[in-house]
């Protein structure tokens, strides 16, 4: 499958529905699992769309800082923009769980117990994928 035919197969099954959590009506309490040390309940990313064998497409960073209110809108977008535009979105969150694994999108969780760490963290990401630029995921949200 190409880019263009992997971001049209998310826009094709994009749902504002999000996964039920299972785990209380199947397990006791009690019996969960401890969360990982930084919190994250531990969703497995999605490894659907980065079987990537072409040339290397542009990539831009889209940071997240907080969970978003319409995530499948923005998720929409950045599809249709990777459709339309070969590039590839790269997840930079800030926040333990991004709503955006479950949509495909790689998602890479910026490091640090402060600000100086945190920007350090971005900066290697952002060298790691030779992100053309980095937009802020709640200015995608307000598009129109």
């Amino acid at each position: 499958m190409t880019l263009c035919e992997e971001y049209q197969a998310l826009l094709t099954n994009l749902s504002p529905q999000a996964p039920l959590a299972l785990d209380p009506l199947i397990f006791d309490p009690t019996d969960r699992a401890e969360p990982a040390a930084n919190g994250d309940p531990g969703f497995p990313a999605s490894y659907k769309l980065w079987s990537l064998l072409e040339e290397r497409h542009s990539c831009i960073g889209i940071r997240l800082r907080e969970p978003l209110a319409n995530p499948h809108v923005v998720a929409a977008r950045l599809a249709a923009m990777a459709v339309e535009r070969q590039i590839i979105p790269i997840f930079l969150t800030y926040i333990s769980t991004s709503e955006f694994q479950r949509f495909g999108f790689r998602i890479e969780h910026v490091a640090g117990c402060n600000d100086i760490q945190r920007e350090a963290s971005e900066e290697q990401i952002r060298r790691f994928w030779n992100l053309a630029m980095i937009i802020e995921a709640k200015d995608i949200e307000k598009l129109r």
